[in-house]
């Protein structure tokens, strides 16, 4: 009499392990997200698009004014299309082909949603009023640091603005680096991409 108990609970067990497997497959299937990655910048694909422009054109070469063999001021930054749940936006600036990896020349955090125009040449401070917070890039300073590759081809430079439903805890001395990696796939809501050429060939 025990054995048909035995084979049903068996058969009820296999039919629950099962019906968990689908729900889950079903589930990772629903969340999943199409990423990707920019220098050390993950980026969601299924976010809106924002507009991004600036002092060069996307694909052309940056004005030497913006770089090292200039004045080295900030570029400015024109900004459209922000998503309507976004809490603050954020300003990447990635030289991809630097000799030792990805080189990060700019973040500026905490910029309010509402802000649609960033000017040229601001101060290499931490806190700008009215724009946002700034982190110290990999030259080792607060702020914007122009393109200044070494002799060869010209780099890739890819200037990425971030929608965010998030606004980081702004702190003196924090790191690019850090204000990236402690960044979430899922605090993205929208992005832009902007890329600019720069060398001494």
């Amino acid at each position: 009499m025990k054995t048909p108990l035995l084979i049903m609970t068996i058969i009820v067990a296999v039919v629950i392990i099962a019906l968990a497997i689908m729900l889950l497959t079903f589930h990772a299937k629903r969340t999943a997200i199409n990423v990707q990655r920019i220098g050390l910048v993950t980026i969601p694909m299924n976010v809106p698009r924002i507009f991004v422009n600036s002092a060069f054109a996307n694909g052309s070469q940056i004005p030497p004014m913006y770089t090292c063999d200039g004045a080295d001021i900030s570029i400015p930054i024109t900004l459209g299309n922000i998503p309507s749940n976004a809490k603050s936006i954020m300003v990447i600036i990635e030289d991809l082909n630097a000799p030792g990896g990805v080189f990060i020349h700019w973040v500026l955090y905490d910029i309010p949603p509402n802000v649609t125009q960033i000017q040229e040449g601001l101060p290499t401070e931490y806190y700008i009023p009215g724009i946002g917070y700034q982190g110290v890039n990999d030259f080792g300073k607060i702020g914007y640091g122009g393109p200044c590759p070494p002799p060869g081809p010209p780099h890739e430079y890819v200037v990425i603005v971030l929608a965010l439903n998030i606004t980081i805890n702004p702190a003196p001395n924090l790191y690019d680096r850090e204000i990236i990696n402690s960044l979430n796939v899922h605090d993205v809501v929208g992005y832009g991409i902007l890329i600019g050429y720069y060398g001494h060939g």
